[in-house]
């Protein structure tokens, strides 16, 4: 099962509980950056801390590694597409 759809309590503030919506993550290593835009998150109506699925964070890191493989130094990519 993903966050996606699922409404939780934030774990971070307490108060606040997630909604679906979008988030920017950007992944570092070593001289490499990577942006990626519209990647689905949960995100709290309160504090606006973020959260990503597992399945959601295993493509990320899957593509992740995809591009650092290509050589790229700064890249920036929809998520979504």
């Amino acid at each position: 099962m993903t966050l996606i759809g699922v409404k939780m309590k934030c774990a971070i503030c307490r108060n606040g509980h997630t909604q679906p919506g979008y988030t920017t993550v950007v992944l570092e290593k070593n001289e490499v950056t990577l942006v990626f835009k519209r990647v689905p998150a949960q995100i709290c109506d309160n504090c606006g801390e973020e959260y990503v699925s597992a399945a959601i964070n295993n493509t990320l890191l899957q593509r992740a590694q995809e591009e650092f493989n290509k050589g790229v130094m700064l890249e920036m990519l929809n998520f979504a597409a």
